[in-house]
């Protein structure tokens, strides 16, 4: 499809009021080579999109980065709870986003999250866990509410200070469980190490030098039998035009093969290393182990 074709028909799906799911593979087919073309081109396509590039839109607020960084905690939050505008020129563009598969790959985190955290309580007994870029804590609010007793002492690392204050807010009914740490990951220095250092999406913003070169500093803080897990969106991933052609929202994606490739830089041993994914395949998930 021909970029002009494309623009003129998003320009008339946003005067028809948004899109209808019919038309959700159609939104998602944007034309090869764009990011080739000059800037003055590419720009014709905010031209249109501009009555949805408002904080209150998913798409605008993915665009606008009221944070200052893309995939930042709110906009990872109002994923979780698939939040829609109450404006009617908007909501439909809002269930539009919700159904990317980027976005139900993010969900499903959740589930990874609450199920890893099971069964290190089942390996360990008073487990010590660190939520590496922990963002809004609904993951982790979520599996303390799903417990009668908590053992497991959890750590909550983010370099952004409101994203603190918000999780904070969030689990605030168990905080003497939670201890909050404003810190950036690269400087961060405990002298204890973990069960389990989990990072849902904080590697994937790194190029392959900075991943290694976290990576290798986090498993030193994990403990002997003890694992580190980090999600990274997959090469495989059909909303990654979408994510960023509407939202300006670039990630490194990473296959299996790559992500084992980088663990072996970081000194792993390769029989420590294995790879997974949440159900949609978007989201992998390196396991190193000690």
């Amino acid at each position: 499809m021909e970029f002009a074709n494309y623009v003129g028909g998003i320009q008339d799906i946003i005067k028809r009021g948004g899109p209808e799911i019919s038309e959700y593979e159609y939104l998602k087919n944007v034309p090869d080579g764009m990011s080739e073309m000059p800037l003055e081109d590419q720009n014709k396509i905010y031209e249109v999109l501009s009555p949805l590039l408002t904080v209150d839109s998913m798409i605008g607020f993915t665009f606008q980065k009221p944070h200052g960084y893309a995939g930042d905690f709110e906009l990872i939050d109002r994923i979780y709870s698939q939040r829609q505008s109450e404006n009617n020129d908007l909501c439909k563009w809002d269930a539009f986003y919700h159904k990317l598969e980027a976005a139900t790959a993010v969900r499903n985190r959740k589930k990874y999250f609450k199920d890893l955290v099971e069964l290190t309580e089942r390996k360990h007994k008073t487990p010590r866990v660190l939520n590496l870029g922990s963002g809004p804590c609904s993951d982790l609010y979520e599996y303390l509410q799903s417990k009668a007793k908590h053992s497991t002492r959890f750590e909550c690392l983010d370099m952004d200070e409101t994203a603190i204050e918000f999780g904070s807010a969030v689990c605030d009914n168990y905080i003497d469980n939670i201890k909050f740490i404003h810190k950036n990951a690269f400087r961060f220095k405990p002298d204890y190490q973990y069960e389990l250092i989990w990072s849902a999406g904080l590697f994937d913003y790194f190029n392959d030098k900075l991943f290694v070169r976290l990576l290798n500093r986090m498993y030193v803080l994990v403990k002997e039998g003890g694992e580190l897990v980090i999600g990274n969106f997959s090469d495989d991933n059909p909303s990654r035009a979408v994510m960023e052609v509407f939202g300006q929202w670039y990630l490194h994606h990473r296959g299996e093969e790559k992500l084992t490739e980088l663990a072996i830089l970081a000194g792993i041993p390769k029989e420590n290393i294995h790879v997974s994914q949440e159900e949609e395949g978007v989201n992998l998930f390196l396991h190193v182990s000690k």
